[in-house]
């Protein structure tokens, strides 16, 4: 075993080859798209469905260290500082990527709208927007392809791997060309969705590059604001003349005078519902390019048909473009979507069948109703389970405290946030009321305590205090709001992957301080792992009016627990004894403390000689020791074996 630890990791050639074919996420592709382009500056704030890419960059960069000269990756503390940090290197004459979630391109519109009238040159900017169509890991679906439209965003949606990696190069290729930032638009599906991916040859890209001054066109003020978007206007049209020369849209030809438009995922949906409904002479225009449309392209399309389908996911984006393209050039075809097809929720094979049995007046085949029997009969096999939190989780711990402090949250209001701890409004502990957006939740708390008795207390994650908690931190501390913050400081942007949390993992910034220089009075620091001090401050902080701030430093222990198992493996390996903490239970009383307030996964009911009990399951437990603390009947032992020998505790924050 010592040996195979030992063992060097491979290299992992897919982003070292330059011919032959690899298997890629949608995610990857990209990445390698970026390699083949020349990418040498990228920055993102983690988000699902595209920390991954940062993941795979990274990795890269570890393993291969001299492209570190020629590429840099930042995590950064938004996506409004990202989109300008990738603005800056663009105007030097760089490649740049800007990859983010849907919803962080609202946070980063501000920076964008702007970008886009001035323009990436002589660089080259592509903003990669990983969408979310069923909330998939999300807080909301919005339909972010809207933006494309109202910033002039031409837009690639790619549907595999390979397109991907195309749409990528194609992008940077047209960016410089045109002056223009261009999209990327992926979705959960499309970037985790797996496939093989044909190399190309790699560019390095520039080690440094040089900015020239241009008022005009990076001043984006009167008068100049006006000519630049006269001329992002320009821009758009030439890009909309070439769309048929670049390939990326495929028609694929039928008799039926009934046709269908799609794009992205939907395209692989609809082509295995034709599939299931034997409709094989339907033409289909696949488009590769969302915006701009080619006009020419979509006329010839509909010039000959009776209704055109338009099958895409939420909001009628295409539907409403391809209808004005056919009212603008008096085409007498019916354009339909969203009557049969609903706008909310990813689709699937089943769902685009269904919706098209009924267009073509086709009975729905049989396949898609013993598919959908098959998966209701498993129902009752498979437990229906809530989210939850890891076992030894601090927020867990955290909870417990809150809800034991305000007697289960009794004329208590909690306003949640983005983080792992979104999942706290799930049964047992439902204990969170709100949720808007990062930092919304200590945002709509200053407003909410100006108009109410109730007890108001807000939740923040240490990622997102950073994001963007401090301006209103800075506001509730202006107005001394009647507000009980709880800022969670794992050191890690867990919900996403465990990205680090820019200066805290590193040890360089101190959310302390920043509380005391914004002007924070009444602070205090907590270890959610002695849960009746914290208990104890809660009930202090409620009783007190005006702002209350109480960090809970511990760090994920997912995290923690790793970095400890590694940590005994190392002494283990030297030879050297380690101390092992055990949590029993014996003489449990079932009075649910443990499993249904606290609610940790690692305790489960159980039967032991004819009598109910609760057990810790010793796989899942990490021996944070809160159940022993908070036990009122003395039923958890802790018990230490080989107590005179090294001990290793959870890291220090």
């Amino acid at each position: 075993m010592n040996q195979v630890n030992k063992m060097p990791k491979k290299k992992d050639t897919r982003f070292i080859n330059e011919e032959g074919r690899a298997l890629m996420l949608g995610n990857e592709a990209v990445v390698r798209g970026c390699l083949e382009a020349g990418v040498s500056y990228v920055a993102q704030y983690p988000g699902t469905p595209t920390s991954d890419i940062g993941e795979t960059f990274h990795q890269i960069l570890r393993e291969q260290p001299e492209l570190n000269d020629y590429i840099v990756h930042h995590w950064a503390i938004n996506e409004a500082v990202a989109s300008s940090e990738c603005a800056g290197a663009a105007w030097t004459g760089c490649k740049v990527l800007n990859p983010m979630k849907h919803v962080g391109l609202n946070v980063a519109s501000d920076p964008l709208s702007v970008i886009a009238l001035n323009g990436p040159n002589p660089g080259g900017m592509v903003i990669l927007v990983g969408s979310d169509p069923g909330s998939l890991g999300s807080h909301q679906e919005q339909n972010e392809r809207f933006y494309t439209w109202m910033f002039h965003f031409p837009c690639f949606e790619p549907h595999t791997p390979q397109e991907c990696k195309d749409y990528t190069k194609l992008a940077f290729e047209l960016s410089e060309r045109f002056d223009t930032v261009f999209e990327i638009r992926t979705s959960t599906r499309s970037a985790h969705s797996r496939g093989f991916v044909e190399l190309g040859a790699i560019q390095k890209g520039k080690k440094k590059g040089h900015f020239k001054r241009n008022i005009p066109k990076y001043n984006s003020l009167p008068p100049h604001a006006i000519n630049n978007h006269i001329r992002l206007y320009e821009r758009i049209e030439k890009i909309r003349e070439i769309i048929p020369d670049l390939n990326v849209n495929r028609s694929i030809p039928g008799t039926n005078k009934i046709g269908i438009i799609t794009s992205g995922m939907p395209f692989g949906y609809t082509m295995e519902a034709l599939n299931q409904l034997n409709l094989t002479n339907v033409p289909v225009l696949k488009l590769g390019i969302i915006y701009p449309l080619n006009y020419q392209e979509i006329t010839n399309f509909l010039k000959n048909l009776e209704k055109v389908v338009i099958i895409e996911e939420l909001e009628p984006f295409l539907e409403v473009k391809v209808a004005e393209i056919a009212q603008k050039h008096d085409l007498n075809v019916e354009i339909i979507g969203e009557k049969y097809f609903q706008k909310h929720d990813e689709y699937s094979t089943g769902l685009v069948a269904t919706g098209l049995a009924k267009v073509f007046d086709k009975a729905p085949p049989k396949e898609i109703k013993t598919a959908v029997d098959y998966f209701e009969s498993q129902k009752d096999i498979i437990p229906s389970r809530f989210p939850t939190f890891c076992a030894g989780c601090p927020e867990r711990a955290t909870l417990y405290s809150i809800l034991k402090a305000t007697n289960h949250l009794e004329n208590t209001v909690v306003c949640g946030d983005i983080g792992c701890f979104v999942m706290s409004f799930f049964p047992p502990q439902e204990c969170s009321d709100l949720i808007i957006c990062m930092s919304g939740g200590l945002s709509a708390a200053i407003g909410m305590s100006t108009k109410t008795d109730q007890k108001v207390v807000a939740f923040i994650g240490d990622s997102t205090f950073l994001h963007t908690g401090m301006s209103p931190l800075a506001e509730a501390a202006n107005y001394d709001s009647n507000v009980l913050l709880f800022i969670f400081e794992n050191s890690w942007t867990a919900m996403t992957g465990h990205q680090p949390v820019l200066g805290l993992t590193e040890r360089k910034l101190s959310i302390e301080k920043i509380c005391e220089a914004i002007g924070v009075n009444w602070l205090r620091v907590e270890d959610s792992y002695n849960p009746k001090h914290l208990t104890s401050t809660i009930e202090k902080a409620l009783e007190t009016k005006g702002l209350k701030v109480i960090i809970i430093r511990r760090e994920c222990a997912l995290q923690a627990h790793r970095w400890r198992m590694n940590q005994i493996r190392k002494l283990e390996q030297e030879g050297k004894k380690v101390q092992e903490v055990v949590y029993q239970i014996s003489g449990c009383q079932m009075c649910h403390e443990c499993s249904r307030i606290l609610s940790c996964p690692a305790i489960r009911r159980t039967e032991e000689e004819g009598y109910e009990t609760m057990k810790i399951d010793q796989d899942r437990c990490v021996k944070c020791g809160v159940c022993y603390e908070i036990c009122p009947n003395g039923a958890i032992h802790k018990t230490t074996f080989d107590a005179l020998e090294e001990k290793v505790p959870f890291r220090e924050m």
